[in-house]
């Protein structure tokens, strides 16, 4: 019963994970299309002005690999609270985004 609830608990955490990278990758590049914020992370910066689809990819790739690595997530503890430290690194930056784009269509 334990390992079942950690499962659903650890599935929940993914697609919470893979929703916020969604809603990042999409506002990132609304972002720097129109030119009202530059890419922080030198790396996404190079991969975004090489190519936005490689963007795309690397972005939502990462967050979707973990689904197969999902009984390794669930049985590591450690591994469960790196998860919910990139869920609350990436909620802080989705309501960065959700900042400037209320300042930019306010």
């Amino acid at each position: 019963m334990l390992k079942s609830s950690v499962s659903v608990g650890t599935n929940r955490l993914l697609w919470v994970l893979l929703g916020l990278s969604i809603f990042d990758a999409f506002a990132t590049d609304f972002g720097l299309r129109f030119e009202l914020i530059v890419e922080a992370n030198l790396m996404m910066d190079y991969v975004y002005e090489s190519s936005v689809i490689g963007f795309y990819f690397v972005k939502l790739s990462l967050p979707i690999s973990l689904f197969t690595l999902q009984s390794v997530v669930a049985r590591s503890r450690f591994v469960q609270r790196l998860l919910q430290f990139t869920i609350g690194l990436y909620a802080v930056i989705s309501g960065l985004h959700v900042f400037w784009l209320v300042l930019q269509f306010s």
